[in-house]
């Protein structure tokens, strides 16, 4: 499960984390507290060999849905599943993204109370997560671009936090994940580590939607 997420670096940072060409109308405005159904930056596959920036609505509206109440359903995609299920499966397809982030929140209960923890690299600044991406018209004929971050099986110490985690690429596979067929993504999504993670106790401030502010990311003692 990832349900929200922040990304306070600057498009400079996520090249030089890439490598990769990206093309970028407008700066990223940071958000400490990115929530479903809200407009965050995602990265798809341009002409060539390169990458293109764009904003797009968190929470997967498949193009033959007759309305976007799915969306909030469809923040993630199981990567045990989405080349079946047909929410998911033409984006596995043919339409798969990168999610820039600077880090991910969840919850754990610690003496009754749901305590959330900001997992972050423990060395770079960036996490690149997998997702998907679709095209879906309203009823006013208005094109809305959507996406869902894929997730996979904990390991290791992770499954103290959640038995999920978002796929998280490393640098060396982006292209490929964006740029390559369906098969090549199962490859990676098979075959990569999790990045170095390091977590710790945050605010319980971050469960509001309405919080924001780099603080939301600060270490704080759990109760």
């Amino acid at each position: 499960m990832c349900g929200r997420y922040s990304m306070d670096a600057t498009w400079a940072d996520v090249v030089e984390f890439s490598k990769m060409p990206i093309a970028w109308e407008e700066e990223i405005i940071p958000s400490y507290n990115i929530c479903p159904t809200q407009l965050a930056n995602v990265i798809v596959a341009d002409d060539g060999h390169s990458a293109i920036a764009r904003r797009m609505r968190w929470g997967l509206i498949p193009s033959w849905s007759k309305d976007n109440k799915r969306a909030a359903s469809a923040i993630n995609a199981r990567v045990e599943t989405v080349a079946s299920k047909p929410t998911f499966r033409a984006a596995w397809k043919a339409r798969r993204c990168l999610v820039p982030a600077s880090g991910y929140y969840e919850w754990r209960l610690e003496n009754g109370i749901k305590q959330p923890y900001w997992i972050h690299d423990a060395v770079e600044s960036v996490l690149m997560f997998g997702g998907l991406w679709e095209n879906w018209r309203d009823a006013d004929g208005e094109t809305v671009h959507s996406f869902s971050i894929i997730t996979q099986d904990a390991v290791d110490d992770m499954h103290e936090l959640h038995d999920r985690t978002p796929l998280m690429l490393p640098r060396e596979v982006l292209l490929d994940w964006i740029h390559g067929s369906a098969e090549q993504a199962g490859q990676i999504a098979a075959s990569v580590p999790l990045p170095d993670l390091a977590w710790h106790p945050v605010d319980r401030a971050v469960s509001s939607p309405r919080s924001q502010g780099h603080q939301l990311t600060e270490a704080v003692g759990s109760e």
